[in-house]
């Protein structure tokens, strides 16, 4: 299974980060405060669910805003003897939601297709 993680550091002050990250991923303060400084991954999520990458994205929209670093990370099962995590760009992110929204369009679609066959 395909994951997507982000790992965070910050200039901004440590509590405007708090809130956000400790909705999203349900991390106490101290675990949140250590994972950025130990350079740590966030909020790893499955990258072939469209809901948990929409949630994904809209954690990182609302870092971005408040002044945090934030690095993407994708990891493949296909590359995992090559690496555990290969960082990607904001667009490349965005680029893979995108896809795998019309992936799932043209499944309904095949499916509706199927159904009206029936």
């Amino acid at each position: 299974m395909s994951k997507m993680a982000i790992k965070i550091s910050t200039d901004v002050p440590f509590s405007k980060c708090v809130v956000p990250l400790r909705k999203y991923t349900g991390l106490g303060i101290t675990d949140i405060k250590n994972k950025i400084e130990n350079k740590d991954f966030f909020a790893e999520t499955d990258a072939n669910d469209i809901d948990e990458m929409e949630n994904l994205k809209g954690l990182i929209d609302i870092l971005l805003k408040l002044g945090a670093a934030v690095k993407i990370f994708d990891s493949d099962k296909y590359g995992e003897g090559i690496f555990d995590y290969q960082e990607i760009s904001y667009d490349e992110f965005i680029n893979n939601i995108d896809r795998l929204k019309e992936i799932m369009e043209e499944l309904q679609d095949y499916n509706d297709a199927l159904s009206d066959e029936i």
